[in-house]
């Protein structure tokens, strides 16, 4: 008698847990993050420690540093917290990689890298200066995408060269993404390019 209750129990334990697994949620879906990801694929890899310095380490090409200011839409409240990603090609015009890139950044290349905006609304990229693709259609520039403190996720303008031949008014009536029209003026400085770009975000 005992075995047949231990063996009755056994089979409604079994049919129990069996009936609780096939009515589980299914799992989440991992978001596509393909060469034509979302805006959302750019802060899946940020990590949490982010500061208000990007650094993109580089094996070959001329330092660069840029420096600015975030504003909110009024053009004049520095906006502390705004996560901002940015990719770009080589010095050679190509999106290069290191080989352990995951999610978006298999196609967005090893030039990559976040920081958020300190107190005062300000950050720092520190990379290598890009060259334009190989066919020379494009001028040179950085992908850059934003996080608001709210979440709000959008691209603005690309960062591009003063000096470069490509930037002209034709490039400019094209631009439709946010904030500024992106233009840098570089200034080479002890084997370095220096430049500044105030962001307002008016998204």
């Amino acid at each position: 008698m005992q075995k047949i209750l231990l063996t009755l129990t056994l089979f409604t334990c079994l049919s129990s847990c069996g009936q609780s697994n096939s009515k589980s949620p299914p799992k989440a879906v991992e978001m596509d993050c393909g060469p034509d990801a979302t805006v959302e694929c750019s802060f899946l890899n940020m990590p949490g420690d982010v500061g208000s310095i990007m650094e993109i380490p580089a094996n070959s090409g001329t330092p660069m540093i840029i420096t600015g200011t975030i504003y909110k839409a009024d053009g004049v409240t520095p906006y502390p917290g705004v996560a901002l990603y940015a990719y770009h090609t080589d010095d050679k015009g190509k999106y290069s990689k290191s080989g352990n890139e995951t999610s978006v950044q298999k196609w967005h290349g090893r030039h990559h890298g976040w920081c958020k905006t300190d107190s005062k609304g300000k950050y720092e990229i520190h990379s290598i200066r890009p060259a334009r693709y190989p066919d020379n259609t494009m001028p040179a520039h950085i992908h850059s995408t934003i996080m608001e403190p709210g979440g709000k996720k959008y691209w603005i303008n690309d960062f591009v060269f003063k000096d470069d031949s490509l930037v002209n008014k034709e490039y400019i009536s094209s631009l439709i993404g946010a904030g500024d029209n992106g233009i840098v003026d570089l200034k080479l400085s002890d084997g370095k390019w220096i430049g500044i770009r105030d962001i307002i975000l008016t998204k």
